[in-house]
């Protein structure tokens, strides 16, 4: 028999990433308010129009020719980007009202209409992407977490690749395989969750209503006490942070949802994960996504899933424990009514019987 530390772990695919990675995007912007969506589509589009353009600027310095690029998309019938691009209008374009951290130019706020880089050196000169500059675009990207995180930033990555390529290559040692396993077993564990998290909105007890607040102030209190919640517990104060004011539309802390829950604008589990993911999405949106805020706010949201998966999961299994007791209850109940009527024939047979002897 395998020891469990020696069973094979299995390995998540690309094609699995793929498909958990639409819905998992769609699980974020739930929690968004529509004017935070429409900013959102409007980035979107910005980042998209830039994107082309620095893409086709590398294109053509490594020699790549653009009308015969163009007329093989046409051949093959994939121009749509092109078509999509064509219709972004300037006032379409959302610039960012605060540049933190510091963008490159022109990627600054009110640089004027060009949104990209015109220099190919610029361009692998900086970490920063378009989606990067559009900041509520890369909250979004910036809360996935493993496996399903983006790769990093261009020198992060080029660093990274560097290091692993730096020494010889040799056998791991049997200290590093169990690491690796540890890890791949890690990152299974973590596509599960996410996969489970795509379930809950077809859970009822998710979307539940309580008709008192008690279990879920005790819910709240298990994630602000956690180490990663201190810096969520109270609001951002704009003395310390500059510019949070005009970029973030809707500020949102832990005591503030205390206070929603208590007051009763919060009444279900879904409607408690949608706030804390405002929180998340405020503070990735504001610092960027490869910040240390940012990497914190990610073990956070990774916490408090994990706690509203337990709490769903154990109120589920308390909901079918009661209706099955309850089924029982009404089996054991109707079980014994109907014997008691089975045998009341008899005794009424008896009792005319007796009662016609007496007037014989």
């Amino acid at each position: 028999t395998m020891s469990s530390s020696t069973q094979p772990t299995t390995i998540i695919t690309e094609e699995a990433i793929k498909t958990v990675l639409p819905p998992t995007l769609y699980r974020l912007t739930e929690a968004l308010p529509k004017t935070e969506l429409d900013v959102i589509i409007r980035e979107a589009r910005a980042c998209e129009d830039a994107l082309e353009k620095e893409i086709e600027l590398l294109e053509r310095e490594i020699g790549i020719d653009q009308q015969s690029k163009k007329r093989k998309l046409n051949d093959d019938g994939n121009d749509n980007n092109t078509a999509i691009s064509n219709n972004n209008s300037p006032e379409q374009l959302l610039e960012p009202s605060i540049a933190i951290p510091l963008l490159p130019t022109p990627y600054q706020p009110g640089g004027g209409a060009i949104n990209y880089l015109e220099d190919v050196q610029q361009i692998l000169g900086t970490d920063f992407s378009p989606p990067d500059r559009y900041f509520t675009v890369s909250a979004l990207l910036g809360r996935l977490r493993i496996p399903l995180k983006l790769p990093a930033t261009t020198s992060a990555a080029a660093a990274s690749a560097a290091a692993a390529s730096s020494g010889t290559t040799v056998p791991k040692s049997k200290k590093e395989e169990l690491e690796a396993e540890k890890k791949a077993k890690q990152l299974r564990l973590s596509f599960e969750k996410q996969q489970a998290l795509l379930t809950l909105d077809q859970n009822e007890i998710y979307h539940q209503e309580h008709t008192e607040t008690t279990t879920l102030l005790a819910l709240w209190k298990r994630i602000s006490s956690h180490r990663t919640s201190a810096v969520f517990r109270k609001p951002v104060n704009p003395l310390e942070a500059p510019g949070y004011q005009e970029r973030i539309l809707f500020p949102i802390d832990l005591s503030l949802i205390r206070k929603m829950i208590v007051c009763r604008m919060i009444k279900s589990y879904a409607g408690f994960h949608r706030c804390v993911g405002l929180i998340c999405h405020n503070c990735v949106k504001f610092n960027g996504r490869e910040s240390d805020y940012s990497a914190l706010t990610r073990d956070f949201e990774d916490n408090v899933d994990e706690k509203v998966l337990e709490a769903v999961r154990n109120a589920s299994a308390a909901a079918a424990s009661a209706k099955a007791a309850e089924s029982k209850a009404v089996a054991a109940a109707t079980g014994g009514a109907g014997g008691a009527a089975a045998a009341a024939p008899p005794v009424a047979g008896a009792a005319a019987a007796a009662g016609t002897n007496g007037a014989a």
